[in-house]
């Protein structure tokens, strides 16, 4: 069995993105994306104007502002939207507005997490958009803690992103992905008895 104590292989399989489409995970690292895909998938199709009074609403400035909505209808059309098509994730255009297509690789409930972390949100999506570290915050729910080798064998098994190996998965969940998410409040690690953790909502 490899200790948890050998060094990361940085070199082999382990390579972080081999198998998985990049542009599936970067498009989550804007918040205002982040957003966009869970008001879609909560409310379906959307007109341009209405993701606009979203968007507003959400920072908590005037919606009626004509120069903020201006300005965030900008970024819709010529940033976010563009991108979000590009992945694959939402059709749009602006007569009809937009609609997700397909199922996001993470789902709704892991975009609420991240937003309503008491965190820079910036700051969470940078460290978390990762298609290991997002699968992990779908594996451990809020019933019970989850062992490290039980975690390792899963992704192993159903994650491209992680090392095919199970006790090299140990390891670079050991080293890189439990310390980045216990890091930034969302999962809790002991190194002793190996077991993960959603964490306290007061540690957030």
């Amino acid at each position: 069995m490899m200790s948890l104590d050998a060094p990361l292989d940085t070199t082999g399989e382990s390579a972080p993105l081999s198998d998985v489409p990049r542009e599936r995970y970067e498009v989550f690292r804007h918040p205002q994306r982040l957003y966009l895909l869970e008001f879609l998938d909560d409310n379906g199709r959307q007109s341009l104007a209405d993701l606009t009074t979203e968007l507003l609403e959400r920072a908590g400035a005037d919606p009626s502002n004509g120069q903020r909505r201006h300005e965030v209808r900008i970024d819709l059309v010529h940033a976010h939207l563009p991108k979000l098509d590009a992945a694959g994730l939402v059709d749009w255009d602006l007569e009809t507005g937009a609609e997700l297509v397909v199922e996001p690789p993470a789902t709704p409930a892991i975009f609420s997490t991240l937003l309503e972390a008491d965190h820079d949100v910036e700051e969470l999506v940078s460290e978390v958009v990762d298609p290991v570290r997002l699968r992990l915050l779908e594996l451990v729910d809020d019933d019970q803690p989850r062992s490290l080798e039980e975690l390792a064998s899963t992704l192993a098994a159903c994650e491209s992103a992680a090392p095919a190996d199970p006790e090299r998965a140990k390891i670079v969940l050991h080293h890189s992905h439990l310390p980045a998410l216990e890091g930034v409040d969302l999962l809790t690690y002991d190194r002793d008895s190996r077991q993960v953790a959603v964490a306290d909502d007061s540690a957030r």
